[in-house]
């Protein structure tokens, strides 16, 4: 076989060759199942998990969430700028082909000691290419692609976390606005039921049927219902801001949407499909983000590793230089050369390994990186099963003591008009049915925004939310 087909063939087999460790995902020890999660709700999660909640307003916030947030317009962008950069860096492994052209008078100095009396104005007409194209023997150019291909990943996952983030934030910030509405309006009842209570308890201590003292608890108690109502106006308000500001939007916007609280709860799941923890670890975008960001500290190794080989450039070029700018094109005008090219650092081997040991300190940085974030989802997800779980058993439980409370004041009502109950009795039992009623609703925010909570730690529509990546 020719040299010349040999040398070709060494080079090509040489540029297959990328140095630097291979990427495995590191293991983490996770559990078969999680310990806080129903024995019942192995089943995995499906995609659309807030279409669970069967609520079109809070399905129309979270839209306009995904559409306008400024917190996911700056994710986007930085995803954006990173594919840029991944396409970007490609270009390094390809020829680069430059075109010129350059005319030029020279007049050589009279006054010239060395140049004979009498030399004349010359002209210089030139054009042509210039290529270049460097062969990437050793990785030089595919890890530092490869490595940008990944964050770009990383990117991606990212991108995909905050979508997320921001959709449960904005489920939770509807629940907990759904919630100040309801207490707001419990608070208005409440004060209207102790106004008919002072009236009634006043005309009685006219009559002088009862002392001057209950006309003054009644009026106490009243009061305090007064003074609650400004707070719960302003939950409300605060609540509708936070949403206006997620979804990017006028606070009028969100009023119009959102409208008064309706009459009943929401129904939610008793039970959450969690899947497995293998499953889990899958649908987790942060996660992903952290492998995708090792993977890539893996490459820049490669990359570090690669300048203790040398790199070889095939350079060339073909033009025309004349005189007179009628020669350029001419066969007698032109001009080419071409060659190999090779460069060798090998006198900066100390300094090579130092950045590789840097590189390889930056992966190992990123193996402990990711297993951290493995266990910090991990934990996430546990104490989101917990609260839930715990959630939905202060809500079952306040909410049967709010009902034992209502009916405790309407036969205490009833009592107190047939004159069985004193307005001592009254006014406590009215007194336990304002305060249980109220903690219900706040118990049924919280598991609502507790149940919120745990969609997002259990990775949400992650497969959905994720963008695509080019290459």
């Amino acid at each position: 076989m020719p040299k010349p087909l040999l040398l070709a063939l060494a080079v090509l087999g040489l540029a297959g060759c990328t140095l630097g460790p291979p990427h495995v995902r590191p293991e983490v020890a996770l559990p078969e199942r999680f310990d806080q999660a129903d024995p019942a709700a192995a089943e995995p999660l499906t995609s659309a998990v807030w279409q669970a909640f069967d609520d079109p307003v809070l399905e129309a916030l979270i839209a306009q969430t995904l559409a306008a947030n400024t917190t996911i317009a700056q994710a986007s962008a930085r995803f954006e700028e990173a594919r840029a950069l991944s396409g970007l860096s490609s270009f390094a492994r390809l020829p680069t082909l430059t075109a010129g052209a350059d005319a030029n008078r020279n007049r050589p100095s009279r006054e010239d000691p060395f140049l004979p009396p009498g030399q004349p104005t010359t002209d210089t007409f030139r054009a042509g290419f210039d290529a270049v194209w460097e062969i990437d023997l050793f990785g030089a150019l595919r890890n530092p692609s490869r490595a940008q291909a990944r964050r770009t990943e990383a990117e991606a996952a990212q991108l995909a976390a905050v979508r997320l983030s921001m959709v449960a934030e904005t489920a939770q910030a509807y629940f907990a606005l759904r919630g100040a509405q309801r207490r707001e309006a419990l608070a208005r009842e409440n004060l209207a039921a102790a106004d008919e209570v002072l009236r009634i308890i006043r005309v009685l201590a006219a009559a002088g049927r009862l002392d001057a003292v209950d006309a003054a608890r009644a009026q106490a108690q009243r009061d305090a219902l007064a003074a609650a109502l400004p707070q719960r106006e302003a939950e409300r308000i605060a609540h509708e801001h936070r949403l206006a500001v997620l979804g990017a939007q006028p606070v009028a916007a969100v009023r119009e949407r959102v409208g008064v609280a309706p009459d009943r709860v929401p129904a939610l799941p008793a039970l959450v499909a969690t899947g497995t923890p293998e499953q889990w670890l899958k649908r987790r975008p942060d996660i992903a983000a952290a492998e995708r960001q090792l993977a890539a500290a893996r490459h820049d190794v490669g990359t570090e590793i690669a300048q203790y080989f040398p790199r070889l450039n095939l350079q060339g070029g073909f033009g025309w230089t004349g005189q007179q700018a009628a020669a350029l094109g001419s066969a007698g005008a032109e001009r080419w050369q071409w060659g190999p090219v090779l460069s060798w650092r090998f006198l900066d081997a100390g300094r090579v390994r130092q950045q590789v040991r840097a590189a390889e300190a930056r992966a190992e940085g990123a193996v402990a990186r990711y297993q951290e974030t493995v266990l910090r989802a991990l934990e996430d997800t546990e104490n989101a099963l917990a609260g839930f779980r715990s959630s939905q058993q202060a809500a079952v439980e306040l909410g049967q003591a709010a009902q034992a409370a209502r009916e405790a004041a309407r036969l205490s009502r009833l009592r107190f008009r047939a004159g069985t109950d004193d307005p001592l009795s009254l006014l406590q039992t009215e007194q336990s049915r304002i305060e249980l009623e109220d903690a219900a609703v706040q118990a049924e925010t919280a598991r609502a925004t507790a149940l919120a909570a745990l969609y997002k730690a259990l990775g949400g529509d992650f497969a959905e939310a994720a963008p695509q990546v080019d290459g």
